[in-house]
């Protein structure tokens, strides 16, 4: 089973510690439970770090083994994360950005929020969609408007999606809209003029659909994008504000 998140040092402590001093950590633990997506991801590197923090010997010795040869033994924790399925690390950071995620935060049922005003940067957002891409084999583009907002929506190509062999889907504009159709812009020629190994075919997945959505689909699993506002509103110089709903499929 691919592993769902990564934790922070001291929430990783206080989820392991649990067992052995309930008092101490019972309070921290049972909120980091309604958020957690297990299995988690650690490596030899987070885990002497937490010994070193208090983590219990005991559960140091227990895991030590699986973790000193492996590949990612010394990788920082943004690097773990990319590894996992939603590509987050919770914290007990109340700043915390993107991939990293307040542990109390409304970050439930492994689903995502992240809202942004008109004004807000959109630059962490880009950040975690480049990570969620980032192993991608195949993405499926819904946007009726992704042709009609061209000059930024193509940004998604340029920008967010790996550089590696990858079949794109995308779903064509329906012909009761009177917009440019996805079909004229989307094409063979233009995504083999920005990565050679891609691959386009048309979706009827979401066929129909008035809601945006990007599909990734990669070794750890499926992740549904949604968004409020269309893909050109994360590029365009003066954006309506846009709430992007990540979620596993």
């Amino acid at each position: 089973m691919a592993e769902k998140m990564v934790l922070s040092t001291s929430l990783l402590i206080a989820y392991e510690n649990m067992a052995f001093n309930p008092r101490q950590y019972q309070k921290k633990y049972k909120r980091l439970m309604k958020l957690i997506a297990l299995p988690y991801k650690t490596n030899k590197k987070q885990l002497i770090a937490a010994k070193e923090e208090g983590l219990s010997q005991s559960v140091f010795d227990r895991l030590i083994p699986q973790l000193q040869h492996q590949a990612d033994r010394d990788d920082s924790l943004e690097v773990i994360a990319s590894k996992t399925s939603l590509k987050v690390i919770l914290t007990e950071d109340e700043d915390a950005t993107l991939p990293y995620i307040y542990y109390r935060s409304a970050f439930i049922l492994n689903q995502i929020t992240v809202s942004l005003e008109a004004s807000e940067s959109r630059d962490n957002l880009v950040r975690y969609l480049q990570m969620l891409c980032s192993s991608a084999t195949q993405v499926t583009i819904c946007d009726n408007y992704l042709a009609q907002g061209w000059d930024n929506t193509q940004s998604l190509f340029r920008s967010i999606l790996p550089r590696h062999k990858l079949n794109i889907q995308f779903v064509e504009t329906p012909v009761s809209l009177a917009v440019v159709r996805n079909s004229t812009k989307v094409t063979d020629n233009f995504v083999k003029s920005v990565c050679n190994h891609w691959t386009v075919s048309e979706s009827t997945q979401y066929k129909d659909s008035h809601d945006r959505y990007l599909l990734i689909e990669a070794p750890e699993g499926k992740i549904e994008v949604m968004l409020s506002s269309g893909f050109d509103h994360i590029w365009k110089a003066n954006p309506k504000e846009i709430t992007c709903v990540i979620r596993e499929k």
